[in-house]
């Protein structure tokens, strides 16, 4: 089977998701027009990239905007189709995903959700604080040999809207929602009952690991080497005293459990790429709760540097509960290729109707507009995650294919990289232009099945202006 004609495949699946023939065309196009792409990000760069001139570009603008579907049913039957792929990664038969955030900048002084965030990295090329959004995004794990892909699932604005009502002196009792809270929210949604969520250690703490027991998925994280954690408490029942009785046993700083490393246990895992010697104490105590126990993997590295890695289910060994978050930085990976490679957030995406933003914005108030410049600010919203996701998916299709089809993309790949993947399969860059020259023989031998062809075609009837398609330019 060639290239184009696996992805189509794949993109044929998500056919169900659009209630209008239409809507499903542009976005094999669109997803077409990504991969082809070598301008700079823009829905006007993927027009050209399929050899398309002007007059259709409204319609390809429209899809951003279509009620024939919605990014969460996208995006859910995306997910059901990479959970099926015969190279997921598991841990004792079941699938893992990988959760994070990501702030990206922003400028548009009039674009719903861009407010003032702080970044915590370390990294001193990036400032204290920007304009722009906030974005949680969950990723499945697929493999083959040493090669591991984060495959974005979908990515949510997170962060900058509020729907808050004027003040009242009636204190509501409704639990606050968070960017943590919508995080555990996000993968009990779209994650397999069952599953692992390796997250970081922001996303460690009792609303997580509550909403994730009820939904029956088990949390993978890291957090903080000042944790305490509490003892199991023995009831004594000859023993009564006042008040009401004990549930948590005595504190324990897992900091101070830390022991030589010629008195811990050893093993050889795969992190970042190499085989690596860790040192490993395993604990089980209580932390969130005083009926369920979790277990604690104090973790020392070669360099001395100390980790305290955290797993709700019990039944993990130190050296699974560490490969599987050394996974973890998997989807930093992704997010670098989307921004870099296929450029998924150059959304300008904007409402005219809206305030001028201030220079330091905080949340957008959705009750200070009336109910028609609300709808339009949420399609807008809409909009600008139908532009990362569509992104996304077109990401996750280079990535299946570099995992499936490893030796056709080396075959087609045109040029030479001084430094290439030591796992011996492509990288998404190197199936990007693997699945461009391969294009550059589509037309006009393609065969009458493929969707390109197909929908191209149809533009040219209904649009004569529209001009040939030239995808060997």
């Amino acid at each position: 089977m060639e290239l184009s004609q696996r992805l189509e495949q794949i993109l044929g699946e998500l056919r169900p998701v659009f209630s209008r023939e239409a809507t499903f065309g542009w976005f094999v196009l669109l997803v077409w027009g990504i991969l082809l792409n070598t301008q700079p990000a823009a829905v006007t760069s993927y027009v050209n990239a399929l050899g398309l001139s002007e007059a259709v570009y409204q319609q390809a603008l429209h899809w951003f905007e279509s009620s024939a579907f919605s990014v969460h049913g996208l995006c859910q039957r995306w997910g059901q189709w990479l959970s099926q792929h015969a190279n997921g990664y598991r841990i004792k038969g079941e699938r893992v995903y990988v959760g994070d955030g990501i702030k990206v900048a922003k400028e548009g002084r009039k674009m719903p959700g861009v407010k003032r965030l702080h970044q915590e990295s370390e990294d001193v090329s990036k400032p204290e604080w920007i304009r722009g959004h906030y974005f949680n995004a969950l990723s499945i794990l697929l493999s083959a040999g040493q090669a591991c892909f984060a495959v974005p699932l979908i990515l949510q604005l997170h962060d900058g809207l509020t729907t808050q009502a004027p003040p009242t002196k009636v204190k509501s009792k409704a639990k606050k929602t968070t960017l943590v809270t919508k995080m555990a929210d996000l993968c009990t949604t779209y994650a397999e009952r069952g599953s692992y969520v390796v997250l970081d250690a922001y996303f460690a703490c009792a609303p997580v690991l509550n909403r994730f027991r009820r939904h029956s998925l088990h949390l993978i994280s890291r957090v903080r080497c000042s944790t305490v954690a509490r003892a199991p408490f023995a009831l004594v029942t000859t023993v009564k005293g006042r008040g009401r009785p004990r549930q948590w046993g005595s504190k324990v700083k897992l900091q101070t459990l830390f022991a030589p490393i010629d008195q811990c246990h050893q093993a050889q895992v795969w992190l970042y790429g190499q085989l690596t010697t860790v040192y490993y104490q395993c604990f089980e105590f209580h932390w969130d709760s005083p009926k369920t126990p979790v277990l604690f993997v104090l973790t020392q590295l070669p360099n001395g540097k100390q980790l305290i890695l955290l797993s709700s289910d019990l039944g993990l060994s130190g050296p699974e509960v560490i490969a599987a978050y050394g996974l973890r930085f998997k989807i930093e990976v992704t997010f670098r290729t989307l921004v870099h490679l296929l450029g998924g957030f150059a959304y300008r995406f904007w409402v005219k109707a809206m305030k001028t933003a201030p220079t330091w914005p905080t949340n957008l108030n959705l009750a200070d507009y009336p109910e028609s410049v609300q709808a339009r600010i949420l399609a807008k919203v809409e909009a600008l995650e139908r532009f990362i996701n569509l992104n996304a998916i077109a990401l996750g299709l280079l990535q299946v294919l570099a995992l499936e089809f490893p030796t056709q993309v080396w075959s087609h790949f045109p040029r030479w990289f001084r430094t290439l993947p030591k796992h011996g399969y492509p990288s998404e860059r190197i199936a990007q232009l693997a699945l461009q020259r391969h294009a550059q023989g589509l037309f006009p031998n393609s065969p009458p099945t493929l969707l390109l062809s197909k929908f191209i075609a149809a533009k040219l009837d209904s649009c004569p202006s529209a001009g040939a398609p030239d995808l060997a330019a």
